[in-house]
């Protein structure tokens, strides 16, 4: 320990001695002085010195050392007379004991924890009780102490400094070590196995079962229910550590048309068995995923929400035709109906809308309809009149009533619109558009006495023969004719253009608005019943007159409303229309 203690002081620099080449010698802690290859001491009364070199420190009236001169003689010290100087001799003896130079000068044995010694000029080591050098690097000394009493523990220590850390512990199957020390490899009643530093489960123990696989182990002896027999409850019934497994056939039927087909009943633990559907799959179908040309709800039908292949139709009016719907999500509705409209006609008065511009037999201008209408303007007037060539007619032909939704017609061929009152006819003209209402009885006479002013429609004499009045047909009964059917029977407004009206006189009478005598209606023209009279004149002879068929035969209306099968009527309009 001697040696050891000054290599210490040594190395941490602490160099007793002041004077000039004080450096071949080292402070021993007041222990045995050794001098460096012969060296003699000197001893004052506080400390020991080892003196070398040119010249020692002088004790208090004491004797230098070896190569000193003498010490003062007074309280303090002084310096005295160097002597004669000494050196590390390389060859000399003590190199083969002193662990200070061992074996050569400054060669210092030391090594942590550990005693040192000088043989035969070589450092040697003995380590300390407790301490081992267990990786034999001598730099580092006996750096490893006993620990747990020199028994190996899985701690990351070498416990028993043997130089293995941990040795006896095999982390790769060691099952209270598996992957890492106090990593114990355990499944709850079941058998566990380290296998690569990795912990895994394998068969239950006797009597426990793996039902429950989101648990890890085993759980406890399983309880058979349903007499043993698998049932699909999400319940292990028959006890052989496996869930639903061999159960018994499905008691559900999945549907099987549409999106469904192919369905078959899956087993859903405690959900028991369901029918899992594709994602069209609608338990009821709607508009809702669109006319996808599928069968959502599995009925046998598809995309009846939106009627598909159901009758449809196309155009308007006349040209309205029948198809079937399609599917086409790009209109409105999510469908198409795939029928053609029928090509558009010329626009007659039937109750239809025959040119398919969406407006039942107007009569805006002359060429929207087949009816027969005369422009002319009357006597004393600057503004002209749009009338009926014929008298009113129905659509349906039918000769009594109201028609409160369709329109009066002007052609040839039809029966006069009879047994309506004068309120009902204003109203039935009233349906042609603006402008139409019932003709004045002033545009009726003018209209009827035609360009030659004449008495009846054809001339100023009577003719059974020419109107439908009662001598027209006095043996097949008086009846209505089909409008035009008198050919005979025309006043003509502009002989040389074809402007003529017919039946102005005769077959039915007509309801005339009026201003005259504070009356609103009159009536006028003569009917299929209305008779002649035979008078002898002096110069003439027998004369035949019909007063009653003349044009400016008129009568005044009832002021209540009635409905006779004699009377009629035609409708008139302010003012030209468009060609």
């Amino acid at each position: 320990m001697r040696y050891a203690l000054a290599r210490i002081l040594l190395v941490s620099g602490v160099v007793v001695g002041v004077g000039a080449g004080c450096h071949d010698r080292l402070y021993d802690s007041g222990e045995t002085i050794s001098l460096i290859d012969g060296g003699s001491t000197g001893v004052d009364s506080g400390r020991d010195l080892i003196s070398s070199g040119d010249g020692g420190v002088g004790g208090v009236t004491g004797t230098g050392g070896a190569g000193g001169g003498t010490g003062g003689a007074t309280t303090d010290a002084s310096t005295g007379t160097g002597g004669a100087g000494n050196t590390c001799d390389d060859n000399s003896p003590l190199r083969q004991t002193d662990v200070a130079n061992c074996g050569r000068c400054f060669n210092q044995c030391y090594e942590l924890s550990a005693d040192a010694t000088c043989v035969a000029g070589a450092c040697q080591y003995t380590c300390l009780a407790g301490f081992y050098d267990a990786d034999k690097d001598p730099t580092n000394g006996c750096e490893c102490e006993l620990t747990n009493g020199g028994v190996e523990l899985c701690d990351g220590i070498d416990n028993d400094c043997n130089g293995i850390v941990d040795d006896g512990f095999d982390l790769m199957s060691d099952l209270n070590n598996c992957g890492g020390c106090n990593l114990p490899c355990y499944y709850p009643f079941a058998v566990s196995s380290c296998d690569m530093g990795m912990c895994t489960m394998g068969s239950c123990l006797p009597d426990f079962y793996d039902r429950d696989p989101a648990t890890p182990g085993c759980e406890t002896s399983c309880q058979k229910s349903n007499g043993g027999v698998e049932l699909c409850d999400g319940v292990d019934n028959d006890c052989n550590g496996l869930i639903d497994d061999n159960v018994q056939p499905a008691t559900i039927v999945c549907k099987s048309k549409g999106v469904c087909s192919g369905t078959l009943p899956t087993c859903a633990g405690t959900a028991g068995y369901v029918c899992v559907y594709p994602s069209t799959y609608q338990d009821l179908e709607d508009t809702t995923k669109g006319c996808d040309g599928l069968d959502n709800d599995c009925d046998g039908l598809t995309d009846e929400p939106f009627g598909i292949g159901k009758a449809c139709t196309v155009g308007s009016g006349a040209c309205t035709n029948t198809g079937a719907w399609i599917c086409d999500n790009t209109q409105p509705g999510n469908r198409l109906c795939n029928g053609t409209p029928l090509p558009a006609q010329p626009e007659v008065c039937d109750g239809k809308d025959n040119d398919c511009d969406g407006k039942i037999d107007e009569l805006d201008k002359l060429s929207d309809s087949d009816d027969k209408l005369v422009t002319f303007t009357p006597a004393g007037s600057t503004t002209p009149v749009t009338m009926f060539a014929y008298e009113a007619s129905r659509i349906d032909a039918v000769t009594t009533n109201l028609d409160a939704t369709h329109r009066p017609c002007s052609l040839p061929g039809r029966k006069p619109w009879s047994n309506i009152t004068k309120e009902e006819a204003a109203a039935s003209c009233a349906l042609i558009g603006s402008g139409w209402r019932l003709c004045s009885g002033t545009e009726w006479t003018d209209a009827c006495n035609g360009s030659a002013n004449t008495v009846f429609p054809y001339g100023a004499t009577y003719v059974p023969t020419k109107c439908n009045g009662y001598d027209d047909r006095p043996d097949s009964g008086a009846t209505p004719i089909p409008t035009g059917t008198a050919s005979g029977c025309v006043s003509s407004l502009v002989p040389d253009a074809g402007v003529a009206l017919y039946d102005m006189s005769g077959n039915v009478k007509e309801w005339v608005t009026t201003t005259d005598g504070g009356i609103t209606y009159q009536i006028r023209g003569g009917a299929y019943n209305t008779p002649s009279f035979t008078v002898t004149m002096p110069d003439a002879g027998p004369v035949t007159s019909a007063p009653g068929l003349q044009c400016d035969s008129l009568s005044p209306a009832p002021t209540t409303p009635v409905r006779l099968p004699s009377i009629g009527f035609r409708c008139c309009h302010t003012g030209a229309l468009p060609p």
